[in-house]
């Protein structure tokens, strides 16, 4: 079987390491421990973008690194008979969150402000960097205010970034963050814990199992993820989605996980191209 990459010229994270053209480089990826594990179920790849003539292939994945994918790479994606993720083309957090507030929403609680683009707009910022461009602006960090009049007026008229109500979910004196990865009929979520307000992988203490709430599976159908990880919590009025992530990142401080899944999940992807 084989695969068409659909990915950005300009990021050779993926191609490098896959290519084996730098030979002590380490995955960047999911899809890098995916396709690797594919190889032993006869899974094939090739890697392509609009500007490359047309790569036949049993099925694609778009696998661009981008909160939206430009018209160019959809209609690409569409020209395969089938296509991972084909149509989620927008994951900015104006079209995922539902639970953005205005300068004049009567929400009376905390509020998170954080970037509009998926990972702090740092992927469209690698790419800008390689093609020379200059970038507009700093990525802007996670800011909490006690509400929303606290917001400083520069946010509100800054388009690169949003404005949430905060809905966490507590542990005694942890915050608890979920994540949900899958990829057809693969699933794998764990619930993380840290005394931060932001969960990251720098600051995790504990970690075990969750189940996926149907809320959760509910916007996995409105998205159209066929792969990806969603970043959720159980927050005070139930599950609340934070982030969509259709390229989501290999985890190099659990390679043994990595390798467990990218078996598992190179068997699902092959489940669901079909024969």
């Amino acid at each position: 079987m084989r695969i068409a990459v659909i990915t950005h010229p300009g990021d050779r994270r993926l191609r490098t390491w896959m290519g084996g053209r730098i030979a002590r480089s380490r995955p960047f990826y999911q899809l890098d421990a995916i396709l690797m594990a594919g190889q032993a179920r006869g899974l094939r790849w090739v890697f392509t973008d609009p500007g490359q003539r047309f790569q036949a292939a049993d099925a694609a994945i778009l696998h661009a690194d981008m909160s939206l994918i430009p018209q160019d790479f959809l209609d690409l994606a569409a020209a395969y008979s089938r296509t991972i993720n084909g149509t989620v083309a927008d994951i900015r957090k104006r079209h995922v969150s539902r639970n953005l507030v205005g300068r004049d929403d009567p929400w009376p609680g905390p509020v998170l402000v954080k970037s509009d683009l998926n990972c702090g707009g740092k992927p469209e910022a690698r790419l800008a960097r390689r093609a020379g461009q200059p970038l507009s602006s700093s990525v802007p960090d996670y800011q909490l205010f006690d509400h929303i009049a606290a917001v400083p007026d520069a946010v509100w008229t800054d388009p690169t970034r949003v404005v949430e109500r905060y809905l966490p979910e507590r542990r005694g004196a942890m915050n608890v963050l979920r994540v949900w990865s899958f990829l057809g009929d693969y699933e794998r979520c764990t619930w993380y814990s840290a005394p931060e307000t932001i969960v990251k992988g720098h600051n995790i203490v504990d970690f075990g199992p969750s189940e996926v709430p149907e809320v959760l599976r509910a916007e996995r159908r409105r998205l159209g993820f066929d792969y990806g990880k969603f970043d959720f919590a159980i927050g005070p009025e139930g599950p609340v989605l934070y982030d969509a992530n259709r390229t989501p990142a290999y985890l190099s401080t659990r390679p043994d996980l990595m390798r467990e899944a990218g078996d598992r999940m190179s068997a699902a992807l092959i489940r669901l191209i079909g024969p």
